[in-house]
């Protein structure tokens, strides 16, 4: 999938402006499903991600991610993020964001185990199309011991202003992964 692709579908959400006003400040805990192809095999893996983004300003946010998940074959693996993103309103209720953080990667397989830090960056939209419904995408570029791009998709259902159930879908060459959450906001 290309980037034009990502972002002409992103440009084609309805708007609507009643909405409830994007919120950077939130805790989130998902289920995480992976499955990684590794030549004529695949390897599954689920776990628990935590997310969490604190907006310092109407413009900027600090964000931290860890996730954990067990694979096929007894391989755990873990990372984590911290970094610090902007937003650009577009429109009322269609942002611009873009991301920077440092990554550190873990991963232990039969008594071996391989670690690695390096450098994140994302760039997306995000768009709360009515008081229930906001949906996100863009893409991520992680620099670890190799590098990868991920187009990532999501949504989310508010059941009331603070509270929302999310699903999200990240892909690239080898990996589809997908997961469910909860989230808690704080700023509005």
């Amino acid at each position: 999938m290309s980037t034009r692709t990502l972002l002409l579908a992103c440009a084609l959400v309805p708007l609507t402006g009643a909405a409830q006003e994007l919120d950077y400040t939130f805790v989130e805990m998902s289920y995480l499903s992976n499955e990684l192809d590794a030549g004529p095999a695949s390897v599954d893996g689920d776990g628990l991600g935590l997310k969490g983004s604190l907006a310092v300003s109407d413009s900027v946010f600090l964000f931290a991610n860890y996730a954990t998940q067990d694979y096929d074959f007894g391989v755990d693996a873990s990372n984590y993020d911290l970094g610090a993103g902007m937003r650009w309103g577009l429109k009322p209720n269609l942002d611009l964001v873009g991301e920077a953080a440092w990554v550190h990667m873990e991963v232990e397989a039969g008594g071996f185990e391989f670690d690695d830090d390096g450098l994140g960056l994302g760039i997306g939209l995000r768009s709360r199309l009515n008081d229930s419904f906001e949906l996100q995408g863009g893409m991520r570029y992680v620099d670890l011991e190799g590098s990868d791009t991920f187009l990532s998709f999501g949504g989310r259902y508010y059941f009331t202003n603070a509270i929302a159930a999310g699903f999200g879908l990240d892909l690239n060459d080898d990996t589809t992964g997908w997961n469910l959450g909860i989230r808690a906001e704080f700023g509005n």
